[in-house]
């Protein structure tokens, strides 16, 4: 009995050490191989200009000094650029003529776009341009620009409260109601001049 048990015992103790051991395979072959994925231009609106700002200077009394407003809620202007080129782009902005009603116009105001920002959840590089002062000759000027090399993504320039103002000579004749102008924003390709 005293030997059935120390038999048991002792192929326990042998098994149990061997079971524990970790046996490798020797490397038989070995084979690289790759991963891949391509990217193309959309067969339209690769580069797009997907919202351009409004700019609402709100209602105020009539003034005979000069008065400077500035734009009472946020709005953006977006660029969306696709191309997959890295050619650049610039966006432009002009004022086909002056602030109007149905009787009169609105002379000598001028807007100034002051302090617009590349908003953080931009994807793009771009490049905002401030204190731009808006002629009423409808001349254009560049707001946002992408250099080469830059631009590929999603563009947003933030034009946050205040950051525009409409500057209204006192002596300007101003008849009740509300005025309006028409700004004409342009998305050209390739890196700007100005």
């Amino acid at each position: 009995m005293k030997k059935a048990i120390m038999g048991i015992v002792l192929s326990a103790t042998l098994l149990s050490a061997t079971a524990g051991a970790t046996v490798y395979a020797a490397d038989i072959d070995q084979k690289d191989t790759t991963g891949e994925v391509g990217f193309k231009a959309p067969d339209t609106g690769a580069l797009t200009l997907v919202e351009a700002a409004d700019l609402d200077f709100g209602m105020h009394e009539i003034s005979a000094t000069d008065q400077n407003y500035t734009t009472e809620s946020d709005t953006f202007s977006k660029v969306q650029d696709l191309r997959g080129t890295e050619a650049g782009w610039a966006l432009q902005v002009s004022e086909a003529g002056q602030f109007k009603n149905n009787t009169h116009e609105l002379t000598n105001a001028q807007i100034t776009l002051v302090s617009p920002t590349i908003d953080t959840s931009s994807t793009a590089v771009a490049h905002e341009k401030a204190g731009v002062v808006l002629k009423t000759t409808n001349e254009a000027a560049v707001i946002m620009d992408a250099q080469t090399g830059e631009g590929n993504g999603l563009a947003i320039e933030d034009f946050a409260k205040g950051a525009a103002s409409l500057s209204v000579p006192g002596a300007t004749v101003k008849v009740a109601g509300q005025y309006t102008t028409t700004l004409n924003w342009v998305l050209t390709d390739g890196v700007a001049n100005n």
